[in-house]
């Protein structure tokens, strides 16, 4: 599995978001502690965002991705970590190079907790496969560039997601459960459904 050295780019949350953005930021905090965007280049390149919204420094945090081949069909993985993530910084994983093409497959975070790397959150990028309006599951995710794995979902006030976009499954950690890299436990009700969506004013490579 190739391993590549994240590109370090870390501003401070203000300098993210502005005016209303910012307090509405502030008041719909992620409960994963993170927000994760995506920067497409025009020749191919693909980088992940991932900015520390918490209030505590994240020892590290993992993004797998995969490389696609010219179908859009997944193949090689690529793993980036990104180490000591401040609150209000981020540092982006470029997963795909000039000529190459790349999605997101996941994302792990970690804090050190009493001298141990202790695991916070997964996310799992996926897509809404169909709507049930109506339904109490109304949506069928999948996986966003890999296969093997459906999840219905479904919340009292879930925000609107549209069939086809891009999400994220996030769940809490489980320490005593080993992770499986590229997809969520069967069976199991992700904490919540968010899009994942291009980051705002990033500049293409």
């Amino acid at each position: 599995m190739p391993s590549r050295s994240p590109r370090f780019l870390t501003l401070p949350l203000a300098a993210l978001l502005s005016g209303a953005a910012a307090a509405a930021a502030a008041q719909t905090k992620p409960i994963q502690g993170v927000d994760v965007c995506t920067v497409t280049g025009t020749s191919g390149q693909y980088s992940v965002r991932v900015l520390n919204t918490g209030d505590k420094t994240l020892s590290h945090a993992d993004v797998l991705g995969v490389l696609l081949n010219s179908g859009g069909q997944g193949g090689k993985h690529v793993t980036v970590s990104l180490k000591d993530l401040p609150p209000g910084r981020y540092k982006t994983a470029d997963l795909a190079r000039h000529g190459e093409s790349a999605a997101l497959v996941s994302v792990a975070t970690y804090q050190m907790i009493n001298g141990v790397d202790t695991p916070q959150y997964e996310l799992y990028a996926g897509k809404v496969a169909h709507v049930a309006p109506g339904s109490a599951l109304q949506y069928t995710l999948a996986p966003l560039a890999l296969r093997g794995w459906t999840v219905a979902y479904g919340a009292a006030q879930p925000r609107r997601l549209e069939a086809g976009s891009a999400v994220l499954l996030i769940y809490p950690a489980r320490p005593d459960k080993k992770r499986d890299l590229t997809r969520p436990d069967a069976g199991r009700t992700p904490a919540d459904v968010v899009p994942l969506t291009a980051c705002p004013g990033a500049r293409q490579p």
